[in-house]
């Protein structure tokens, strides 16, 4: 029993531990805001132009009924989210606002899945979407809460709560399953011969091809598929850190290692093979610390303006004397 109450409280304090709410705030912005910068020259309405011969509904799709639309239905629906991704980023109409970005957008990046264009990078957005649209992300660092601040000036900013950290540490959880995910699938099929091979090289040989949704930033792939030992030396970095990624959930320690090796992991993909995750790497916001960022910023003004107003009150004082 105790080990289980023990168990419990440490469950309900990873995902409940009290933290400020500008903290999901800045979240919301960064999250939303570089999404629309991100989305914006990007169209959806061709996607509704093809032979519903090619239409081959993923589960989601095809569980909910989810019909093929016309091409302009989805320009019209694709002007609607983007609007949406705007006014969640300001936080005006939040609400609403994030829970329309999540279903549109949840449709909008679903449909090339239904042409049989799997991608990887913008499955953890739409959960980042839908974790945002029922939370308090509009609590602060919002219009919403500044105009609810001018109409109620006493009211103050909302205490520390467990409602702007769940969120947070959802995205945490769905990244670290995805990472962990590749990198058991990776052994699980091929085993150390993914690491040990010539896979890798042979990989970053075959993506200079131009077979991916992304041309490679570089073409040192070349380079490294003609080092054996680089190649392998990198593939046991990628399988170690996409294994081992869950581990910067439970130790801030691992949490300052696999979460930038994972970031740089997802540039190394970008730049030497192509694939595409600036999605992805959107939700890497989430893994900064604001709590800790605003408190220093605040004791760091606050010291500046001590240092400013004391030499200022000397002078009044030596004015009166």
């Amino acid at each position: 029993m105790r080990l289980a109450r023990l168990a419990a409280d440490r469950w309900n304090r990873f995902w409940f531990e009290p933290g400020p709410a500008a903290a999901l705030g800045i979240c919301r912005v960064l999250f939303f805001g570089t999404l629309l910068l991100w989305q914006l020259p990007h169209d959806f309405w061709p996607w509704g132009a093809y032979s519903s011969v090619f239409w081959m509904p993923i589960w989601l799709f095809d569980t909910f009924h989810v019909p093929a639309l016309s091409a302009p239905a989805i320009a019209a629906m694709q002007a609607i989210w983007k609007a949406a991704l705007f006014f969640a980023a300001i936080g005006l109409f939040t609400r609403p606002a994030m829970a329309i970005a999540f279903v549109l957008g949840t449709y909008l990046m679903g449909l090339p899945h239904n042409f049989g264009q799997t991608q990887h990078f913008d499955t953890l957005v739409v959960f980042a979407c839908g974790a945002l649209a029922i939370s308090r992300a509009a609590d602060a660092v919002s219009a919403d809460a500044w105009i609810a601040s001018r109409r109620h000036p006493s009211s103050g900013p909302p205490p520390d709560d467990g409602e702007y950290t769940w969120p947070i540490r959802f995205v945490w959880v769905a990244m670290a399953m995805i990472f962990c995910a590749a990198g058991i699938s990776k052994l699980r099929h091929s085993g150390l011969d993914w690491i040990f091979s010539d896979n890798l090289a042979l990989l970053l040989q075959r993506q200079q091809y131009h077979i991916s949704d992304g041309e490679p930033w570089t073409n040192w792939g070349l380079w490294v598929a003609q080092h054996p030992w680089v190649a392998r030396s990198m593939a046991a970095s990628s399988v170690t850190i996409e294994t081992l990624f869950p581990l910067a959930l439970f130790s801030r320690r691992a949490r300052w290692i696999f979460v930038p090796a994972g970031l740089l992991f997802l540039v190394g993909i970008r730049a030497l093979m192509g694939p595409t995750f600036e999605q992805f790497m959107l939700c890497y916001v989430f893994w900064i610390p604001w709590a800790s960022v605003l408190s220093r910023g605040r004791a760091y003004f606050g010291s500046t303006q001590r240092r400013v107003d004391t030499p200022a009150a000397e002078g009044a004082a030596s004015a009166l004397s």
